[in-house]
């Protein structure tokens, strides 16, 4: 069957389809039941938009604590002396021996990379790099009085860096010297 045609049978056949209705039976249990819905709705009670006053206070007191709790240890995070503070405190010197020795070693190193560039020589130093950060990194939760030997041992780790790198040129520039030794004779070198 095709559209049209399912139209044209409900059409033929409507008197059909429109003569069922529902018993008075039917009818006075579905008005009974209506009726009897209304009664109970009467005893509901509406929710309460209010709440009783001890639940408001505890929940003003709980956001209170907690931004409480949230401050303090947000000042105590910004009041903790840094690394470099902690330098400044225990040698106020650091900051120009710092200076120096930064100095010293670039100049050093700036030397040594007219001769060689060893990637040993740069993980060796790179080494030193490291275990200076952690001890920067130490002394911001040393206990009090370990600060000044954690500043020394910043201080020996920045000579222990110029004495590697110096070591290294000197070794260096006396295997250049040792190989352009001139002969009694001639301008050869040996090699």
């Amino acid at each position: 069957m095709q559209k049209n045609d399912l139209e044209q049978f409900i059409q033929d056949n409507r008197d059909a389809f429109d003569d069922a209705r529902p018993s008075l039976k039917l009818w006075a249990a579905i008005e009974k039941d209506l009726e009897g819905e209304e009664a109970p709705a009467a005893n509901i009670h509406p929710l309460r938009s209010r709440r009783p006053w001890y639940q408001i206070a505890a929940s003003v007191v709980i956001l209170l604590s907690v931004g409480a709790f949230g401050g303090a240890y947000l000042t105590k995070q910004s009041n903790q002396p840094t690394a470099q503070d902690l330098i400044e405190q225990v040698a106020p010197e650091f900051g120009e021996m710092e200076v120096y020795y930064n100095q010293r070693i670039e100049e050093n190193y700036a030397r040594l990379t007219t001769y060689t560039q060893d990637p040993e020589i740069d993980a060796d130093l790179a080494q030193v790099d490291q275990a200076m950060q952690e001890l920067r990194q130490e002394l911001e939760n040393a206990p009090p009085g370990r600060e000044e030997q954690i500043v020394q041992q910043l201080i020996d780790s920045y000579r222990l860096k110029l004495e590697i790198l110096e070591r290294i040129l000197e070794q260096i520039e006396a295997n250049n010297n040792n190989i352009t030794t001139p002969d009694n004779n001639s301008n050869e070198t040996s090699i």
